[in-house]
């Protein structure tokens, strides 16, 4: 079908050979070939359709990808590359000779199959596959250079990443950045972040580069420093990830290298703004330009103890894996993605400054950034490694406990929570296409552990930026877009006129022009306006919405170090299974409950929710105006009636506190009937024991 005359079946073939999750090693490489072996020729393998079995000749996989590669429509060449990235990760042989391929497509004459051929390679990074041979370096330098701002940005995004071999193409590395920087001078932050974190990834290499172009970054005799110079400024920058050592006060660079950073202050904390404040960067290059000089080879014996126990043969075994016949995706582990994202940062001294002045909101920038970074993974249909992956950062997160980034440490914990959820509702819902025959219970569950963690993000996190609302927004309309895939969802239009509601919050957002909308946003607009406009409803295209999903990529967001989180607790004193309170029937009983409220304002509308068996929920309303305290912490006694008395000798009430939720748009009103939007809980439930006589 790769051959076939129609466009549509060729994109559509090499789509599915992409979601393929077992296959022969022997076949992969031939889907590379350019002839078939005699051997070849003579092998079949058993494949199934329907209750039909049949062989499939190994012949038929030959130029399989290279007629997709070299296809004269570009979404087929597309299609091609995004099928080998899912593939890649089955065999170290298999991605090598990929490696030798997208080389050259990173020549093509479309931008989008550029773009899909980096997104390709930086996936083989995550997967510590791409090995890079020095014809390729210098290829892939030359992307650097590309008139396209965002082939740009992939490339150097691959190159962060990438592992270099030897000193010589580490130079080549920085050079290609250099040039790049020279040509494009509005790159500047982000040349400067890609050099920082290839600096920190090649320790040894850096030493030894900086230590050689020491004598060329010193003031001219006239003391001017002169550091206008981009390369100059780049070596400087280079300098600021070198390795030292806080304990024995001693760096691997002339400290003086520091104290020249500082002229550059401004410029290298605006590269560096995701993972280290201008305050504490200062405060770094400070201590570090009055450290002692030590040579490169002292300064790593001093340091061999903080290296990783397995560091070092974990690609052989990855390798060792490329000779079994039949291999399967690889997973990314836990490890993998720290070693990637976690561990080579926090073993540069800097960040290991940064954490001792802020140790819980850098942990939480680094773990958000995590989260960004193996989301393709999971667009892939890897659910179990990005599951698994997610849960890890969740109970890394739960180990900590600083009252003062309360609000941080939840909103990294939902922001988790919800994208593990979606994760799971996309594989089912999303692979699969036939959410007509699922069973909806597993389904249904999911949808609302959704919904209900986006809606505590937007309403019980007080100081959310208006990029954290448009994130969240967004979340919700995926949820949203989702729901829609039940047939019952379709028919009751309840969920699409929330669509309609969600997508005019992120019009108002967009039109203030603080955000930009996204690919995601600019779909679901072209999909619902379709909708609208025709006579038919989305029951007779329920793919429509479905389809838009495909561009959704989790917004990337630095936690501000303002969020603050709403809370209640709840106390009822002298009240147990064995101690119930009395009652007489048929008359209210009251309840003096000990409230205490964390960062409510009094505008907000809270409600005490009492709820018993068999009989209809009662809420009473809390007028924060009357009642005494701030918005940060607000304590008092309260008496609550319940009127609802069931005609038995004893029963139970449960009893939390809830908040009201209204968006902006919403009118307050001060009716004492009960809430009239959607509530979000401030406490768990308290159970109340009562016993009594029936009369």
């Amino acid at each position: 079908m790769v051959r076939d005359m129609s466009v549509k079946v060729r994109v559509e073939a090499f789509n599915a050979l992409g979601k393929i999750e077992t296959v022969s090693e022997y076949i992969l490489l031939q889907t590379l070939s350019k002839k078939a072996s005699s051997i070849t020729k003579e092998m079949n393998f058993p494949g199934q359709y329907s209750e039909t079995l049949f062989r499939i000749p190994a012949e038929s996989a030959v130029l399989a990808f290279l007629h997709g590669l070299e296809d004269e429509f570009d979404v087929v060449r597309v299609s091609a590359c995004r099928a080998l990235q899912s593939l890649a990760i089955h065999s170290a042989g298999f991605s090598n000779m990929v490696v030798n391929l997208l080389m050259g497509i990173l020549n093509d004459d479309s931008m989008a199959v550029k773009l899909q051929a980096l997104d390709t390679l930086h996936h083989m990074t995550l997967f510590r596959l791409l090995k890079v041979q020095q014809p390729h370096l210098h290829m892939f330098l030359g992307i650097l250079l590309d008139s396209h701002s965002l082939i740009r940005c992939r490339a150097r995004k691959v190159l962060k990443l990438t592992e270099l071999p030897s000193l010589g193409m580490f130079k080549m590395c920085v050079d290609g950045l250099i040039r790049e920087l020279e040509l494009y001078p509005q790159d500047e932050a982000e040349v400067f972040s890609a050099l920082f974190m290839i600096g920190q990834n090649h320790r040894e290499f850096l030493v030894s580069l900086i230590n050689e172009a020491s004598q060329m970054i010193e003031p001219s005799s006239g003391g001017k420093l002169g550091y206008d110079n981009v390369r100059k400024a780049s070596y400087l920058v280079l300098a600021t990830s070198a390795p030292v050592s806080m304990k024995h006060q001693t760096c691997s660079v002339p400290p003086r290298m520091f104290s020249y950073a500082v002229t550059l202050l401004g410029r290298i904390s605006h590269s560096f703004a995701d993972i280290v404040d201008q305050r504490t960067l200062l405060a770094y290059l400070s201590c570090c330009s009055r450290f002692t000089f030590v040579s490169a080879s002292e300064f790593f014996k001093m340091e061999e103890h903080r290296l990783l126990p397995h560091q070092n043969n974990k690609m052989e075994e990855h390798l060792e894996e490329g000779d079994v016949q039949l291999t399967q995706r690889r997973e990314i582990s836990e490890y993998d993605i720290w070693r990637k994202l976690l561990p080579k940062e926090a073993e540069s001294s800097l960040l290991d400054f940064q954490v001792e002045h802020n140790k819980e909101r850098n942990c939480v920038n680094i773990i958000l950034q995590v989260v960004i970074d193996i989301w393709p993974s999971l667009k892939l249909g890897l659910i179990n490694e990005v599951t698994c992956t997610l849960r890890s950062l969740k109970a890394e997160l739960g180990t900590r406990s600083n009252h003062n980034h309360r609000g941080e440490l939840v909103f990294a914990l939902q922001y988790i929570d919800a994208l593990e959820q979606l994760g799971y509702l996309w594989h089912h819902l999303v692979f699969s296409k036939e959410f007509y025959f699922h069973e909806w219970g597993k389904l249904e569950c999911s949808l609302k552990k959704l919904d209900r963690c986006l809606r505590d993000m937007r309403y019980k996190l007080v100081g959310l930026t208006k990029e954290d609302n448009f994130l969240i927004l967004e979340l919700i309309i995926a949820n949203g877009i989702l729901t829609l895939c039940n047939i019952e969802a379709c028919a009751n239009k309840t969920t699409l006129k929330k669509l309609h509601s969600v997508m005019s919050c992120i019009e108002h957002i967009c039109g203030e022009g603080s955000t930009e909308s996204s690919n995601f946003v600019v779909e679901v607009q072209k999909s619902l306006s379709e909708i609208d406009t025709t006579s038919s409803s989305i029951l007779d295209n329920p793919y429509l919405l479905l389809k838009s999903l495909e561009h959704f990529t989790p917004r990337k967001v630095v936690s501000s170090g303002n969020l603050k989180y709403m809370e209640a607790e709840l106390h009822f004193q002298g009240n147990e299974f064995q101690n119930p309170l009395p009652f007489i029937s048929r008359l209210p009983v009251g309840l003096s409950l000990d409230i205490k409220l964390h960062n409510i304002s009094s505008e907000s509308r809270l409600w005490i929710k009492m709820s018993c068996e068999e009989k209809p929920t009662q809420f009473v309303f809390l007028d924060l105006h009357e009642i005494e305290g701030d918005d940060e912490v607000r304590k008092f006694t309260f008496v609550v009636p319940f009127y609802q008395i069931p005609k038995v000798n004893c029963f139970s009430l449960k009893i939390c506190i809830v908040l009201e939720c209204i968006s902006d748009g919403d009118q307050l009103f001060r009716s004492c009937g009960g809430p009239k939007h959607e509530v979000v809980h401030l406490c768990e439930d308290k159970e109340v024991y009562f016993s009594g006589q029936v009369r």
